[in-house]
């Protein structure tokens, strides 16, 4: 039985390396240790005591589409997730390996349901391991041996990233959540030093009612926006009624406003307005016009 494994293993910690340290990845030994799984044995963090929890070492869950950060996803579309550990000691750590999983819901469980999938190719030194029978239930993506720190030495500063393709689940799955867990080491050939710790980052699905292609507010007004997807420059054509407030802005998929394209009184009949956006990376995001208090918006690709 596993729990017996789990004992065993304990017993084993301080004096063996190989079995400890999971350089291979530890799911490759039979254990998720995200935390998104409370079953099984599985511990939540690294080793269940081998490593040393730390602070000092911190971990940031982020999903991408296309380059820009996002809290929601549309199912069946393709994202990309990034985990990051940095190392805010003075603690020299210049290697790490991690574990990264997703699963339906916002919290852990016993048998939690996984969500989504990961796409191959997977970075160099990685790999994906699927459930395992009697062991853990959560496909996980891992190292398969030792990684270097992606920036730095090992020192303060030091981080340690890796990105993955993920497709989300079908739509109308509902919530979903990334569970990670980083660990920093000396590589000094024992689990003395090393410093590991947990995060999990929670996605919302758009609402079925709500297209991700086109969003609309209760104005009852449209407007046109080409080219689209577009490069440096977009250009909008509406018709106003009437003298009218106008504001137009674009945001990031979380709904941030980013840029403030115009703001100002402008009088009736057809408008036509052209903004310069080369300053906003590749993505998706929404351009939103407001008039008079009524607002749409309309998804922007920029490549």
């Amino acid at each position: 039985m596993k729990k017996t494994k789990l004992v065993s293993l304990l017993a084993l910690c301080a004096g063996s390396l190989i079995i400890c340290s999971y350089s291979g990845g530890a799911g490759l030994n039979s254990y998720d240790c995200t935390g998104a799984e409370t079953g099984l044995g599985n511990p939540v963090g690294c080793a269940a005591g081998c490593h040393t929890l730390g602070t000092t070492t911190t971990v940031a869950i982020e999903l991408d589409s296309m380059g820009t950060p996002t809290t929601h996803y549309k199912g069946g579309l393709m994202y990309t997730v990034k985990i990051t550990g940095t190392n805010t000691s003075t603690t020299s750590l210049p290697k790490f390996g991690f574990q990264l999983g997703s699963i339906k819901g916002s919290v852990s469980s016993v048998t939690p349901i996984n969500a989504g999938t990961w796409t191959a190719p997977y970075p160099t030194g990685t790999a994906y391991r699927a459930p395992s029978a009697g062991n853990f239930v959560v496909g996980l993506v891992e190292q398969t041996s030792s990684l270097t720190a992606t920036t730095g030495t090992g020192g303060a500063g030091t981080t340690y990233v890796k990105t993955f393709n993920w497709t989300a689940p079908a739509a109308g799955t509902g919530t979903v959540s990334f569970w990670g867990v980083v660990n920093a080491v000396n590589a000094d050939a024992s689990n003395s030093g090393d410093k590991y710790n947990t995060n999990h980052k929670v996605i919302n699905e758009w609402p079925l009612s709500i297209g991700i292609a086109e969003l609309s507010s209760a104005g009852n007004f449209n407007f046109s926006l080409f080219p689209n997807p577009a490069t440096s420059q977009i250009n909008l054509t509406y018709h106003l009624e009437k003298q009218s407030a106008v504001v137009v802005s674009i945001h990031d998929l979380a709904g941030k406003q980013l840029l403030e394209l115009k703001n100002g009184t402008m009088e009736a009949g057809e408008q036509n307005f052209t903004a310069n956006i080369s300053n906003l990376i590749k993505g998706i995001y929404f351009i939103t016009l407001n008039i008079d208090g009524n607002t749409s918006s309309k998804k922007l690709i920029v490549q």
